[in-house]
Formats: structure tokens, sequence, C-alpha cells
């Protein structure tokens, strides 16, 4: 986050934080830091946040939000072949998205009629 931060004070273009943000590697990382940062903020000030949450406590909500199952499907290989990735493994995922183009879209499962 911190190289991220400094790029973008450093740079004479607006679009830097756009092109370090379209940067999978890069970008993954921060939403994931910023992520662990949220729940320790959360867990370090519990008593302001307890009673916006359904869960048995915060640190249990915390975990359930940084430990949700996700579906991504995508398509990969020279041949472009449908591939399936469950995270973590063995997870029931409650999230399902198709990757495509550096850009995922929620995918929905049909209701029936």
């Amino acid at each position: 986050v911190l190289h991220v931060v400094d790029q973008c004070m450093a740079a004479e273009h607006e679009d830097t934080l756009l092109r370090l943000f379209n940067e999978q590697l890069i970008s993954d990382s921060v939403v994931q830091f910023l992520r662990l940062l949220t729940s320790a903020h959360l867990q370090t000030h519990a008593d302001d946040f307890c009673n916006f949450i359904e869960a048995p406590d915060l640190k249990v909500y915390c975990r359930q939000a940084l430990d949700v199952g996700i579906h991504i499907a995508s398509m990969e290989g020279d041949e472009q072949q449908l591939v399936h990735h469950i995270i973590p493994e063995g997870a029931d995922p409650s999230v399902r998205l198709l990757y495509q183009m550096s850009h995922y879209n929620i995918l929905y499962r049909q209701t029936q009629l």
C-alpha cells in the first residue's frame, strides 16, 4: 500500500492510481491489506461496532468476512477451456464470479419461475 501511495504522490500523471489498480497483483494485494486493516480496526474498537453486526461477536464476524468462499469461473489456456477455482479449496462458495479480461462479474443463480 505504501508503494502505491508513494508512486501516486511522485507521479506527474493523474492516471497512476488507475494504472496501478489495473495490475492484478497490486490491486489484489492492496484489497487484501485493506480488508485485514479494516478487520483489525473493527476488533480494536469493538465497543463502537458490536451493535452493528449480525454474528455472535466481532471476531466471528471478521473471520466470516475474511473467509468467504469464492467460486471463480474463467477461460484459460491456449484452447480457452472453462476452468473453475474454489477459494479456499474445499469451501462451500457463497460468492460466484466470472473472470474475464482482468475484470470480475458476479454470477447469480437462476431463480425458478
